[in-house]
């Protein structure tokens, strides 16, 4: 199966015959490991098991300084999220366009924190169960400003 490159062409995820399954991020897929990652890419990474050791991370995740965070269970990359510095392409769209190209989400639910007494909500998070996508839209300008992929 030929593969896409999400980091050149993020709308990937709005074709009508869209799998997760097609996409590679940074040349790596869901199901690899992370060995053709190079060093220099990585931002930021955090280890469970503390080694601290950004090549030895097998239960984690590991985010690139493009926004692609690969989470990582027994060294297989299982989840991709999406931050900020990769959706530079899709942060303009919102709910409305979104559910014109792809149809509405299986499920909503929010994406939040609580600081001292207050749940701050940060985005409402579409479940798309069939592409194995969560898309999320901000509170604060209804945009796109994540993306989880399985």
């Amino acid at each position: 199966m030929r593969k896409t490159e999400f980091t050149y062409n993020p709308e990937v995820i709005f074709e009508p015959d869209f799998s997760s399954d097609s996409l590679e991020f940074n040349g790596i897929g869901i199901g690899q490991n992370l060995t053709e990652l190079p060093t220099e890419m990585i931002s930021e990474f955090y280890d469970k098991e503390d080694k601290n050791e950004k090549a030895e991370i097998k239960n984690g995740w590991i985010l690139t300084k493009n926004g692609i965070q690969y989470v990582l269970k027994k060294g297989i990359v299982k989840m991709i999220r999406v931050k900020e510095n990769g959706i530079t392409k899709l942060n303009g769209f919102d709910k409305s366009y979104v559910e014109k190209l792809i149809g509405k989400p299986n499920k909503i639910s929010n994406d939040s924190i609580t600081w001292v007494w207050d749940n701050v909500v940060y985005a409402k998070v579409h479940h798309y169960k069939k592409r194995k996508t969560k898309i999320h839209f901000s509170t604060e300008n209804g945009k796109v400003c994540e993306l989880e992929i399985e």
